[in-house]
C-alpha cells in the first residue's frame, strides 16, 4: 500500500477514537458514571480491534505482494509476442525500444540485422515508420554515450549468396542504395555515426538465420517474425518474439551459438558509400 494513503487512514483511526472521547465528555460530564464509561470503553476497543484488523489484513496483503515478487523472480518472465496491427504499427520498434532501456548500466547490446535480396529498398518497404526506426536508432547511440551500453555491435547480415559474389561487401565496404547488397539511406546514416562513436562496431556477414536478432545484455533476445507477399515480392516485419532468462535460458543460449556462429565468418566495415559519393572518399576508422 502507498506510504502517503496508509498514513491518512491511521490518522482516520485516531481522529475516531479522539471524537469518540470528546462526544462522549461534551454529552455527560466529566463525573464518574459507570455506563457512560462503559460506553467509552466499548467505543475505544471497538476503533482499536478495528486498527489491529487493519494492520493483520495489509500485513497479508504486503506478504502475498512479497510472495509474488519472488515467485516472479525464481520463475522469471513468460516470453511474449510483439505483434504489428498493422503495416503502420510501431509495437515491435517500441518492444526493442524497452529492452534496450531497461539493460543494466555496462551491459553489451547486439543485433544482427538481416538484409533481404532486394538490399535498401526492400527494407524500407518491410519496415515501420521511419520516424519510430530513427527514434530507437538515436536513443541507442545515446545510451552508448552515456555508458549504459558498454558495447553496441551491429552485425549486417546478407543472404550467402549476395556476400560470396560482391568484392566489395566482402572487403568490409558497406553500399547505401536500392539493389542487392545494399542498405537504405536510414540504416546507413546510423552506421556512420556508429563508426564515429566510442564503444560501437560494425560488421558484416553471411546470415544464419533470416530474421533479424537482437541480443540484450545477457538475459534477454528477440527475433523478428516476418511476412512475405508472394504479389509484391517483399517482406514486412509483422511482430517481435521476446525471451527472457529465466525461464529461457535455453533458448537465448541457443541464440548466443547462432551469434558465435555469424561472427565467425563476419568482416569488420571500414567504409560506407553513398550514392552521392563521386569519388570513393577515406577509411573511417572504427574508434
Amino acid at each position: 500500500m502507498n506510504l502517503i494513503r496508509r498514513e491518512v487512514l491511521n490518522g482516520l483511526f485516531v481522529l475516531v477514537i479522539s471524537t469518540l472521547l470528546s462526544a462522549a465528555i461534551a454529552a455527560f460530564g466529566i463525573k464518574f458514571n459507570l455506563q457512560v464509561w462503559l460506553l467509552i470503553v466499548i467505543g475505544v476497543a471497538v476503533a482499536v480491534s478495528g486498527y489491529v484488523m487493519f494492520e493483520i489484513a495489509l500485513g497479508a496483503i504486503t506478504s502475498g505482494e512479497d510472495r509474488e515478487k519472488e515467485w516472479l523472480k525464481r520463475v522469471g518472465t513468460p516470453a511474449r509476442l510483439e505483434f504489428n496491427t498493422d503495416v503502420e504499427s510501431t509495437r515491435s520498434l517500441v518492444a526493442v525500444g524497452e529492452a534496450v532501456k531497461a539493460m543494466s548500466p555496462g551491459s553489451d547490446y547486439t543485433t544482427m540485422y538481416y538484409f533481404g535480396s532486394e538490399g535498401g529498398k526492400q527494407t524500407r518497404e518491410q519496415l515501420s515508420p521511419k520516424e519510430a526506426r530513427e527514434r530507437l536508432l538515436r536513443s541507442t547511440l545515446e545510451l552508448v554515450r552515456r555508458g549504459t551500453i558498454r558495447e553496441y555491435k551491429r552485425i549486417i547480415c546478407f543472404d550467402n549468396g549476395v556476400l560470396a559474389n560482391d568484392h566489395e561487401l566482402k572487403s568490409g565496404i558497406l553500399r547505401v542504395g536500392e539493389g542487392s547488397g545494399t542498405i537504405d539511406r536510414e540504416m546507413g546514416d546510423h552506421c556512420r555515426l556508429m563508426m564515429e562513436t566510442k564503444g560501437c562496431s560494425l560488421y558484416v556477414a553471411p546470415a544464419v538465420v533470416r530474421s533479424s536478432v537482437h541480443l540484450y545484455g545477457v538475459d534477454k533476445v528477440s527475433i523478428t517474425i516476418e511476412t512475405f507477399d508472394q504479389g509484391a515480392g517483399s517482406r514486412r516485419i509483422a511482430g517481435l518474439m521476446i525471451f527472457s532468462d529465466p525461464p529461457n535460458g535455453e533458448i537465448i543460449e541457443q541464440f548466443r551459438q547462432i551469434e558465435r556462429e555469424t561472427e565467425r565468418r563476419m568482416v569488420a566495415v571500414h567504409k560506407i558509400r553513398f550514392p552521392e559519393d563521386a569519388e570513393p572518399k577515406a577509411s573511417l576508422a572504427i574508434r
